[in-house]
């Protein structure tokens, strides 16, 4: 079994929001002393049940509250609180403590009596385990009633390696929080099943209020209403105008309501289109009435007001769509739903994402133009709250979704974007688009396997082919024409994609039977997809030509370029992908080849059993700075090779990235300066470690340079304080070396 990176959240380890069972949004931090007021209410809330389940005999909430926030002097303690509500209320907390220097500690939580069974002792343990890793706890101590049946499931069904001993009526339970993949994956598990209940209000709703609905045909609200009409969504739609609602009249043909308060049916969606002052009153007046999902289509926010209004929705259980949205759409026969400034579109395979609301509108209108439907699409706007990385959870789940197609400016959280594509892309892929050029994004995608396009035509070219539901069986496929030129244009784009052409040339006197004859013995032949580029000549019409291509049947992946024809670049006819260019038919076809390697590719972090991690823990605790002695210590507790070698000479960086996290350069020394052969993000696989030493294929070996990344890399996630390391290679040897130290953060 190999290494196992812990599992990201999308916000803090510590501090952050997070997200119940059902769905409904909370915030996590750590508690302090000023929390004394807090904690009293939180205990006086609580069933004395509750409290006798916790400290097992009576006690004040005032004195349970100092207790809870006091640790001794020898003592290492860390509490957790989950708030929610508006003022927040602690709803839920957790903590462990342990003797300082000691590898257990011992666990405890109290949630309360209104919250419990929504996931809060389990979320408490989780984060609790993954900061007690980090600083060298490998065993948690928990001690409860045994009739606390509740409790005892959270540590029993946690995925960690549990051992229970009864005592009368007590129950001791002791859990090795080391972690395996079968706990991460009981970790993902636990936050996908949340997000996707926070999402389900936005895909399902039982009903919709349009909060700013209007008679004005121009105006926001009332295209949103019409499109909500006319796309016939499968539920209640409720108009909120304070002043048509208080006159009893209407919006359309739908009665107005003053307020979403005053709204008799059920209401899980609003869509919010009011003037920007009136946004946070109306988002306040949804979290009253119990609304679980806003769509803010007002746009003008500054950053800082965003994330006030995130904030404000969270405080009530919401979870918010923008601001600055184009609104969400969803195709599903049963809901139908156009909850957007753009109307329903034909159903289809793809789910689409887009950052820019204008251009996911025009991205929509030109799916449909290639026939290729779309599942779900949303518009982002500021990403205050709802991001990729939540439409991705919903996306893996979703049966009508077979391809991912994402519109990325910008990244939140591209550590936790890389490990849900990483997993997500192993069932279908996800296609991205990205402005800019950066080589760390282009790290980024082709770590995680995502499928990166250049432009958005290119995007949606591989899109088409992708829709089939199939991919090449091997490298080799069978290249189909009539005419020279063009297909030494596929040729070149094929071979650098890494396929093997097989190229059948059938003259320019072709006719469509000879297409078909072809066609059939590459059905039979060995080729793992089938290529037929045609150009008009004379001899078959493009008529015979796409109905022979329309009624291809078969299990290989087939595309086809018909050169001259009208429309679009790329659109799907029954069970073929249909092009106007050789090359962008070829360069879909190597995106496809590229997809298909990763995903039949094992995603292996390799374990390094060897390290002395609680050698290196001791050594780098409580340090702001190391000497040289110090620095070659460490690094010879996680085994790299230290000394003069034979070989090349090259230089390994390991820097900070405030987004992206450590950043893992390779750079060759020349007369001219230093050359960069390559970039990647930590944790590396070792895929990842032979991708970044393939320049070296031509020069020497790489394999014996292997480990170093990986050893390097594992130093970084295993002890983030390490910022910065830099070590000079000669041949597979650490000739010299700098290590740096981040500065402490204070709490």
């Amino acid at each position: 079994m190999g290494y196992v990176p812990p599992p990201t959240p999308q916000h803090g380890l510590e501090e952050g929001p997070v997200l119940l069972k059902d769905g409904r949004a909370a915030l996590l931090r750590r508690a302090t002393p000023k929390d004394l007021p807090l904690f009293v209410d939180f205990l006086r809330r609580l069933s004395p049940e509750s409290l006798r389940m916790r400290f097992f005999s009576p006690i004040s909430p005032e004195k349970a509250a100092e207790l809870l926030l006091s640790a001794k002097p020898e003592e290492e303690k860390v509490t957790l609180i989950v708030l929610a509500g508006d003022p927040p209320r602690i709803v839920a907390t957790g903590e462990y403590v342990r003797v300082k220097g000691e590898d257990t500690a011992e666990v405890a939580f109290l949630v309360d009596d209104a919250h419990q069974g929504k996931g809060l002792g389990t979320l408490l343990l989780e984060r609790l385990a993954l900061l007690a890793a980090k600083r060298g706890v490998r065993r948690f101590q928990a001690f409860t009633l045994a009739e606390n049946r509740q409790m005892l499931n959270v540590f029993m069904e946690s995925g960690f390696q549990v051992r229970a001993h009864r005592e009368g009526g007590e129950v001791e339970v002791e859990l090795d929080i080391l972690l395996e993949e079968r706990t991460a994956e009981r970790f993902e598990w636990r936050e996908k099943v949340s997000t996707i209940a926070s999402l389900h209000p936005f895909f399902f709703p039982r009903g919709v209020a349009v909060v700013g609905a209007s008679r004005d045909p121009e105006s926001i609200g009332y295209r949103v209403l019409e499109n909500l009409i006319f796309g016939r969504f499968q539920g209640p739609v409720y108009p909120v105008n304070e002043a048509i609602g208080r006159e009893g009249g209407t919006v359309g043909p739908l009665l107005a309501y003053p307020s979403v308060e005053s709204i008799p049916g059920p209401v899980d969606l609003a869509v919010i289109a009011v003037p920007k002052e009136r946004v946070p009153g109306a988002l306040e007046a949804c979290g009253r009435r119990g609304v679980r999902g806003a769509i803010v289509l007002t746009t003008g926010f500054a950053p800082e007001e965003a994330k006030a209004l995130a904030d404000k929705a969270r405080r009530y259980g919401m979870r918010l769509l923008g601001p600055g949205s184009l609104g969400l759409v969803h195709t599903h026969p049963e809901v139908r739903l156009a909850a957007a400034l753009a109307p329903l579109p034909k159903a289809g395979p793809l789910a689409l994402s887009s950052q820019s609301g204008t251009l996911g509108r025009a991205v929509m209108a030109y799916a449909e133009g290639m026939g290729l439907g779309i599942a779900s699409f949303a518009s982002l706007g500021a990403k205050a709250d709802i991001s990729s990385n939540d439409l991705l959870q919903f996306w893996e789940e979703d049966e009508r979704t077979r391809v991912i197609l994402l519109y990325l400016e910008s990244f939140g959280n591209p550590r936790r974007f890389s490990r849900l594509a990483r997993r997500i892309g192993k069932k279908k892929p996800i296609l991205a688009v990205h402005p800019s050029r950066d080589p760390l994004v282009r790290a980024l995608f082709a770590q995680a396997g995502v499928v990166r396009a250049n432009d958005l035509e290119e995007a949606f070219d591989v899109a088409a082919l992708l829709s089939l539901g199939r991919l090449p069986e091997n490298d080799r496929v069978r290249l189909i024409s009539n005419a020279s030129g063009p297909s030494n244009l596929a040729l070149e784009a094929l071979r650098e994609g890494g396929l093997q052409v097989e190229h059948v040339d059938l003259g320019s006197t072709a006719k469509a039977e000879d297409y078909a004859r072809a066609l059939q013995e590459a059905r039979e032949g060995d080729a793992g997809s089938i290529f037929l580029l045609f150009v008009p000549m004379g001899y078959a019409s493009e008529e015979e030509f796409l109905r022979l291509v329309a009624e291809a049947e078969g299990e290989k992946l087939l595309l086809a370029c018909a050169m001259g024809s009208a429309g679009v670049r790329a659109r799907v006819l029954g069970r073929v992908a249909l092009y106007r260019f050789p090359e962008s038919a070829a360069i879909a076809l190597a995106r496809a080849w590229a997809y298909k390697r990763f995903r039949d590719e094992p995603l292996f972090f390799p374990d390094l059993p060897d390290l002395r991690l609680e050698e290196a823990r001791r050594l780098l605790e409580g340090k702001k700075r190391l000497s040289r002695e110090e620095a070659e210590a460490l690094l010879k507790a996680f085994g790299l090779p230290l000394g003069r070698g034979s070989g090349l000479t090259l230089r390994l960086k390991a820097e900070p990235h405030p987004l992206f996290g450590p950043v893992l350069t390779l750079l060759l020394p020349t007369p001219l300066g230093e050359q960069a052969l390559g970039q990647r993000l930590s944790p590396l696989t070792a895929k990842d470690a032979q991708e970044l030493l393939k320049p070296l294929e031509d020069r020497e070996d790489p394999r014996p340079y292997e480990e170093i990344l990986l050893r390097l890399s594992r130093l970084l996630e295993e002890f983030p304080e390490v910022e910065e390391v830099v070590l000079e290679l000669q041949g597979p040897k650490v000739a010299r070396f700098e290590v740096r130290l981040a500065d402490p953060k204070p709490r």
